[in-house]
């Protein structure tokens, strides 16, 4: 019989208690590490940034108009991906610069620059506005490159837009496959324009392996290995496994990480790879790393002031928190299996009890009290295997605090964690009483009401706003749960003796009945 429970118990645990785990190499690990360490040092990344850019301002006045409107044009570039409004500011101040003073190439090459950003931040009439007037038939091989490259950016954008009507969306597919046909033929065939768009054509076919070769062959191309262009490489390397082949491998997962690691180190407000981490760290609920992350995304959304990129994070959004809803209803059917795992244990320690020649009174007193309260024995079950899971997770991030620290030599932060008077001691403090006055509401929800309708008027007791139970609440509360001494209940309640004393002559003071009536109607709540 033993034997049958101590498999029994196992068996719960297992099944009760599933882990979850994306693909992953021997990098992966020290990726997602660096990544949020990366996160902790935004700050640094963008004053670089700034400072960047202060360096480009400082060159005013330049020493030809053509040097001029050329600095104008790449302050707007570095601004591209961490202030849209600045960038558009000073992209039109280079139009502008170059219209007054004659220069026809260097005004068209700022036009086409202008509607990109445009069309890269969701201003997708003023992006057409602003192209319509480019005389493309008189456009050189290079400035041919960008139109082409502009547009349809423009078309992708408008087809991969949320807010774009459905009827519309095939219609500027077919103008993206137009235009992006028409690049494809006026690029050189070694430049990254050309390469990630044949690049992505191929993964949308179908042929994996040659999305890849293509991908190889922009990789191998790009010198600075802590570039956007890189970092974008690595995205669609990612992207070609995980949404064209519709799989997910430890070597992708490497790459996206990588990428969104360098997308930091540029202060780049724009990192469509943080979302996807967000999103699969969401899949094996690891949800306090998620959530640095999607805090970052969403403060770096802001900064950045593009309407399309804040309204794709939102629609992203929506959809994580669907696969969330759908992963708690899933949580709470295993929860439901569990209880009825945790009752048949019950009832396979009542049949070893009977087993074992046990106290015929105890096996009648113990099924009684079962079949007392259904609701109760149910709500109590729940609550304790929710909180005894809650110590454990609690346990295993204080475990994992104190061994990262020793790993470290933070000796005083270990100090400090294992201080009981320290932050974590009171914290778990807060969290014990937290969870009992909730578990003991959730049994017993008419419980204050019933305790008041026993003081007298002017004595009710009202809990703080910040609190559900009041100290002298909890400590009826445990009188009710059968604890009656004093220093016990004081034990409990992390207090003196002398506290809890002082707090039952204070109770009796209240009273509006006799004690012994008082003892009665709370054992009856």
């Amino acid at each position: 019989m033993q034997n049958f429970l101590l498999i029994f118990v196992s068996s719960l645990l297992i099944l009760s208690s599933p882990k979850f785990e994306l693909p992953h190499t021997d990098r992966t690990r020290g990726l997602m590490e660096e990544l949020l360490v990366k996160l902790d040092s935004t700050d640094v990344y963008a004053a670089k940034k700034e400072k960047e850019i202060e360096a480009l301002k400082n060159c005013f006045p330049g020493e030809t108009v053509d040097d001029e409107i050329e600095l104008y044009y790449d302050i707007s570039m570095a601004f591209s991906n961490s202030v849209a409004d600045s960038a558009l500011v000073y992209m039109e101040k280079a139009i502008l610069y170059a219209q007054e003073y004659g220069r026809d190439s260097l005004k068209v090459q700022a036009q086409i620059a202008l509607a990109t950003l445009l069309s890269e931040y969701g201003y997708y009439i003023e992006a057409q506005e602003t192209l319509s007037p480019v005389p493309v038939e008189k456009l050189s091989g290079g400035e041919r490159v960008r139109y082409y490259h502009s547009v349809a950016l423009l078309y992708r954008n408008l087809y991969s837009d949320y807010n774009i009507p459905a009827s519309f969306k095939q219609k500027y597919r077919k103008q993206f496959n137009v235009y992006r046909d028409s690049l494809m033929m006026v690029s050189d065939t070694m430049s990254l324009h050309y390469l990630r768009s044949i690049e992505r054509k191929e993964a949308r076919k179908g042929n994996i392996s040659e999305a890849r070769r293509y991908n190889d062959l922009r990789m191998s191309i790009i010198e600075d290995k802590h570039s956007a262009a890189y970092a974008t490489c690595l995205y669609d390397r990612f992207a070609i496994v995980y949404l064209y082949e519709g799989k997910l491998t430890g070597e992708a997962l490497d790459d996206l990480l990588q990428s969104a690691i360098v997308e930091v180190e540029n202060s780049n407000q724009d990192i469509a790879s943080l979302l996807r981490v967000e999103s699969l760290l969401n899949s094996i609920n690891e949800v306090e790393a998620a959530k640095k992350i999607s805090d970052y995304y969403f403060s770096s959304l802001r900064k950045l002031g593009s309407k399309k990129r804040v309204v794709d994070g939102v629609e992203q959004t929506i959809k994580i928190n669907d696969r969330n809803t759908q992963l708690i209803q899933k949580a709470n059917r295993e929860l439901m299996f569990a209880i009825a795992l945790i009752s048949l244990l019950l009832v396979a320690v009542v049949f070893a009890l009977w087993i074992n020649n046990r106290s015929r009174l105890r096996i009648i007193s113990i099924k009684n009290k079962l079949e007392l309260s259904d609701r109760i024995s149910k709500k109590y079950i729940g609550v304790a295997f929710q909180l005894y899971s809650s110590y454990i997770k609690r346990l295993d991030l204080f475990r994992t605090k104190i061994n990262s620290s020793i790993r470290k030599g933070h000796i005083e932060q270990v100090l400090e964690f294992t201080s009981p008077s320290g932050e974590t001691a009171s914290d778990e403090r807060r969290e014990l009483f937290h969870n009992f006055d909730s578990a003991f509401m959730e049994i017993f929800p008419n419980y204050i009401e019933e305790v008041n309708a026993c003081l007298k008027p002017e004595q009710k007791i009202v809990p703080k706003r910040t609190e559900i139970l009041s100290n002298e609440l909890r400590v009826l509360a445990l009188i009710k749960l059968g604890i009656e001494d004093s220093a016990e209940i004081a034990g409990m309640l992390h207090c003196s003796v002398k506290t809890v004393q002082n707090l039952r002559s204070i109770l009796k003071t209240r009273l509006a009945l006799s004690e012994e009536d008082f003892k009665r109607k709370i054992s009856e709540i």
